[in-house]
């Protein structure tokens, strides 16, 4: 059976506490797609770090930063849309206004005990 599309939240109104990290994420067991909305405060930053083994399209939905990778540093700011390939190093600094973006990347099918890999 199908899921019914809806509504999954409004980017454009954040909760008002100032918290770091993800704010919201998809949470349907049955997604193929998973999706983040992030947070910095301002002046706070993601270290640099190896991204996983998945692509991920970053949205910068609020306030301004970088973007720190192997080439340099890169502004971002409300509209940008960056392609983040999978493994790649990259790391985000918010700037005085803090930053905020939306990451939407496929679903990584995490290990459980006692699961088999498809096939065996």
């Amino acid at each position: 059976m199908a899921s019914t599309p809806r509504m999954l939240v409004n980017t454009s109104a954040p909760p008002a506490e100032p918290r770091r990290g993800a704010i919201w994420s998809i949470d349907d067991p049955e997604r193929d797609l998973d999706s983040n909305l992030v947070r910095l405060p301002a002046d706070e930053e993601i270290a640099s770090h190896l991204g996983a083994e998945v692509d991920v399209l970053v949205h910068v939905v609020s306030g301004h930063g970088t973007l720190s990778t192997d080439d340099g540093e890169t502004p971002l700011r409300v509209g940008d849309l960056v392609f983040l390939p999978r493994r790649s190093r990259r790391g985000f600094r918010a700037g005085a206004d803090g930053l905020g973006y939306l990451t939407v990347h496929r679903r990584r099918q995490s290990l459980q005990i006692g699961s088999r890999p498809p096939g065996q």
